[in-house]
């Protein structure tokens, strides 16, 4: 089997880092993917191959051209039996080398398929591509049910498409506020410790007095249009002038950064809005926040709101995309209109004004997702795909049944 993947990060390289790391314990797995990600993937125990595959995150006709080229050599040479493409583009590439090579082609969508305002082209091309290439596709694995559904809006057969949600490991993420390793004395709120992890006054403030008197809310994601960190700045704007003793952190890096932190500064709220980059041990991250917030306009399924769940905070997000697939609103935690700040806003003031619905809906969060998108489920639902896969590999037809 050969995984075939875009430069990415985030939920969609965890995906793939879940997955090549239980199949290559069971079958023989290869990677194609640009450096940056076979850098996060590697194992050193051999069971995985690698092949540095020139492919970019964006529309670059030459070189994609050149990536297809090399997947077909590389299905030849491995005699790959399944190709496995994440997100559109890759699939896009590897549309050549499951025709020539006659190799089933299974497409797992993460999200949807453009940002309009982020578009050089008009949806329609985008659409119209999608289903000129849908007869070359084996079958879709959508992350989400509203994916599933924008994908039979655009006349993919529903016999295609099976959603198996995002799974975490649950065990990585007790909801407890413990931390151990943390120094008492970090000087620089904004500091990296020797280990890479950003803590700007989660645990240890010694901006705002003790810690513990510190309401911290946090965000996680790319620094990326459709993750509405904007909108999440907008909203802390709102509240600081309301209440002294809360602060925001936004975890994560991206091409908005520079235009994000401008925001920040321009709304003056450089000591209550901390940027603290890329974060290794999301873990510790969550284990020092009370509130977790995703102020999304696009949204597949949102792996970081799992993990805050799963680790016993309550949840404010934007009813987008799957996000109300994982967010039952008022049960586990709170849904606002996406592109809405003061809505945002006011669900935020609710919880810093009612500790106790902020442990309710954390408990009811934490025990709900834990039951719904656990990590070993999402595994096997994969396998049994693959299987079906194998068993039709003389055909290029529906490969999920009526039963889906």
């Amino acid at each position: 089997m050969l995984y075939v993947a875009r430069p990415q990060s985030g939920g969609m390289l965890k995906h793939l880092c879940v997955l090549a790391a239980y199949f290559s314990a069971r079958w023989d797995v290869s990677i194609a993917a640009p450096p940056t990600v076979l850098t996060q993937v590697y194992r050193d125990d051999g069971t995985l191959k690698y092949f540095n595959l020139p492919l970019a995150g964006y529309t670059a006709p030459l070189r994609d051209i050149a990536a297809s080229l090399q997947l077909v050599k590389i299905c030849r040479r491995e005699k790959i039996d399944l190709l496995h493409a994440h997100g559109f583009k890759a699939a896009f590439v590897a549309l050549a080398a499951a025709k020539i090579c006659r190799v089933p082609l299974l497409v797992t969508v993460h999200n949807f398929l453009l940002h309009p305002e982020k578009s050089i082209f008009p949806a329609e091309y985008y659409h119209r591509a999608l289903r000129i290439a849908d007869p070359l596709v084996t079958g879709y694995i959508t992350v989400s049910e509203a994916l599933r559904q924008e994908l039979a809006d655009r006349s993919i057969d529903r016999d295609k498409i099976i959603r198996i949600y995002n799974g975490i490991n649950f065990r990585e993420f007790e909801p407890v506020k413990i931390i151990a390793g943390i120094p008492a004395d970090r000087g620089d709120p904004e500091s990296v410790n020797e280990e890479g992890l950003h803590y700007s006054g989660i645990i240890h403030s010694n901006t705002l007095g003790p810690a513990e008197d510190v309401l911290k809310v946090g965000t996680a994601g790319r620094l990326v249009s459709q993750k509405g960190i904007d909108i999440f700045i907008k909203a802390a704007g709102k509240i600081v002038s309301l209440y002294d003793r809360v602060c925001f952190y936004i975890a994560g890096e991206g091409p908005e950064g520079s235009r994000l932190e401008y925001l920040r500064d321009l709304l003056g709220l450089q000591e209550k809005v901390f940027f603290l980059g890329n974060i290794e041990q999301m873990a510790s991250f969550l284990a020092g926040l009370d509130i977790f917030v995703l102020a999304s306009r696009s949204e597949g399924l949102s792996i970081a709101l799992l993990e805050a769940g799963c680790a016993g905070l309550p949840l404010i997000a934007s009813a987008t995309g799957g996000i109300p697939e994982i967010v039952r609103d008022g049960k586990t935690g709170i849904l606002v209109p996406s592109e809405d700040e003061l809505s945002l806003a006011e669900a935020i003031i609710f919880l810093i004004e009612d500790p106790k619905k902020r442990k309710h809906l954390g408990d009811e969060a934490a025990r709900d997702i834990r039951k719904r998108f656990n990590e070993d489920n999402m595994l096997i639902e994969t396998e049994k795909v693959y299987n079906e896969v194998f068993k039709k590999r003389t055909g290029n037809t529906a490969c999920f049944g009526k039963s889906v």
